[in-house]
């Protein structure tokens, strides 16, 4: 175990770090891992927590470059989305449950790589498929603690900066894990398992989010991009080859 716990710990440090420095990514690195290590539900308890330790230690100082619309109609999305995200959980095998993210995401990526070859011209169109996004990242940050990454594309996609996806995602984030670490203790259970090894992992995580935070600044809309778009993908890849 001792060596699975190191693994653990190397997941979660690099997953929070990226995840500090762009405001998604922690799911693609540490979510499969914890999956793979622990084979079992927990896995994505365990990720839902850490997530929320993430974005209640970075949100106050991204508050100022949240873009509060998009925000509150993500947060409307969320509360309609979550409950259903539940539902999936408790009633689909988790083969299908990976299946049905990575065609999802599949499509997030084809349209993100679309938008960074016709950029958007008016970042703030598109209000009518700000709810809908709200929705899918609260059935996905339930069933597999990955809300973030088709939230991030569609910004990214209508032109918004980094710092905005960024602060908004992680701001989404708070309400997001709240409720899916709500809705997971209150009709699942959430083990003491699960929270004994959230409290051996905080430390990782607190160091991958100081790391992420300091070269922040260092990456420009381009790098950011593009890092969307290699996130995006290994997120299919780590699903689909979990699959096989």
């Amino acid at each position: 175990m001792d060596q699975e716990f190191f693994l653990l710990n190397v997941a979660v440090l690099v997953a929070s770090a990226l995840q500090s420095a762009t405001g998604i990514g922690f799911g693609v690195i540490a979510g499969p891992i914890l999956l793979i290590v622990l084979n079992d539900g927990s896995a994505i308890q365990i990720s839902i927590a850490l997530n929320l330790l993430i974005a209640v230690i970075l949100s106050p100082f991204l508050w100022k470059n949240v873009d509060r619309s998009i925000l509150r109609n993500f947060v409307v999305g969320l509360a309609i989305g979550s409950p259903l995200g539940l539902l999936v959980f408790l009633n689909i095998g988790i083969t299908m449950l990976k299946a049905t993210a990575g065609i999802g995401i599949l499509i997030t990526l084809y349209f993100t790589l679309q938008g960074m070859r016709s950029r958007e011209q008016e970042p703030a169109a598109g209000k009518s498929k700000q709810i809908p996004i709200g929705i899918v990242a609260g059935i996905m940050g339930v069933c597999l603690a990955m809300p973030g990454p088709i939230p991030a594309a569609w910004m990214s996609a209508r032109a918004f900066d980094k710092e905005t996806i960024r602060a908004t995602i992680l701001a989404m984030f708070v309400v997001a894990y709240a409720i899916a670490m709500g809705l997971q203790y209150a009709i699942v259970g959430f083990g003491a398992e699960a929270f004994k090894l959230s409290y051996l992992l905080a430390p990782a995580t607190l160091l991958g989010i100081l790391a992420g935070h300091l070269v922040s600044h260092r990456i420009t809309a381009i790098v950011f991009r593009r890092l969307l778009v290699a996130i995006l993908a290994s997120t299919v890849f780590v699903l689909f080859s979990t699959l096989l």
